[in-house]
């Protein structure tokens, strides 16, 4: 293993961080510099169980010097031998019967964490990526993921990852950039951020940077290309409930083929995640396919033909644009009218 991802080296290196912050936070005192060196103790007996099987040479190295400290603040700490012989036999029976467990449990607990976040946001495929450098005990790292959407569009992630003060790590977000998108510079980019209170997966990402609405907590939210802030992440139009604009109450008002509760539902819950979805029309006995799009801003929806060429419903029921679909009926005839003059 390179040098560079020395595990035990990357997790000192935090513990030294924090130690500095609690003696900046606290006046210097004997009894406050006992209290800091048993937590560093416990830390290294950590490091001494957690990297013992390791055969990197350099961590090999380290771990030595590591045991070297740990015996060099114990006696420290403890320096009547007999009194630290017994507090070591102690620790070590406390270490096994408590510590151990209960480390190994919160990094199972860690693992199942993010493998569901990751799941929820579309990126299950990941996964074992992210298992192999939270290997290494990296402090933050990142995880590039690439998709060809079409021949014009390709949307590329950056997964951002890093520890938290308890030492368990997280899944912060991840930036996307969408390269063939809607906006002014067909390139569009922004943070999202992976948060209790609001998160969004890989296909909202998708149908936001492509310009659509999404429904999040009661709120219908679109970026503003024109708008950035300071982190450079595009400002949001925001439409709130009681902004009046309700996508199943708009769909009701449309005569569509498929009008079962269940085809209903669905359109609409896509609809609400920012997708461009397929429906077919009755248009005076005819059937017209269009695709849809939630539109808060002007409380409708915005409509494409067949051609992806964009429309509206007049346009629509008056035939303009949009190619009536062939029933079964139409189809069989012309197929018998081909037949006859074969």
């Amino acid at each position: 293993m390179p040098a560079e991802n020395n595990r035990i080296k990357n997790e000192i290196r935090v513990w030294v961080s924090k130690e500095d912050k609690l003696k900046s936070i606290f006046e210097k005192s004997p009894r406050i510099e006992r209290s800091i060196q048993i937590e560093k103790l416990k830390f290294l007996k950590l490091l001494l169980f957690k990297y013992k099987k390791t055969k990197a040479l350099d961590e090999l190295i380290t771990l030595r010097l590591v045991k070297d400290e740990y015996e060099n603040v114990s006696r420290k700490i403890y320096p009547n031998v007999v009194q630290r012989l017994f507090i070591e036999a102690i620790n070590a029976a406390v270490f096994e019967s408590r510590d151990k467990h209960e480390f190994l449990r919160d990094q199972e607990l860690n693992k199942i964490n993010l493998e569901n976040q990751l799941k929820n946001s579309g990126f299950h495929d990941v996964y074992e990526k992210v298992l192999d450098l939270m290997h290494e005990e990296q402090s933050n790292f990142f995880v590039p993921v690439s998709y060809h959407i079409s021949e014009d569009e390709t949307l590329e992630h950056n997964l951002s990852f890093g520890k938290d003060d308890q030492g368990a790590y997280q899944f912060n977000g991840f930036t996307s950039i969408l390269k063939g998108s809607p906006s002014p510079s067909g390139y569009s980019c922004h943070h999202f951020k992976n948060e209790k209170s609001e998160s969004y997966n890989v296909d909202e990402a998708y149908n936001m940077l492509s310009g659509r609405a999404v429904l999040k907590n009661g709120t219908w939210k679109q970026f503003n290309f024109y708008d950035k802030d300071k982190m450079d992440n595009y400002r949001l139009h925001e439409y709130p409930e009681a902004y009046g604009y309700n996508v199943s109450s708009v769909l009701n008002t449309l005569p569509l083929k498929n009008e079962d509760y269940e085809s209903f539902e669905k359109l609409a819950d896509s609809l609400k995640k920012g997708g461009r979805e397929e429906a077919v029309l009755l248009i005076q006995g005819n059937e017209m396919k269009v695709y849809l799009e939630a539109n808060p801003r002007f409380k409708t929806l915005t409509y494409y033909n067949d051609r992806m060429q964009k429309t509206s419903l007049n346009e629509i029921k008056n035939g303009c644009k949009v190619t009536p679909l062939m029933t079964q009926h139409a189809v069989d005839s012309n197929t018998k009218r081909k037949s006859q003059h074969l």
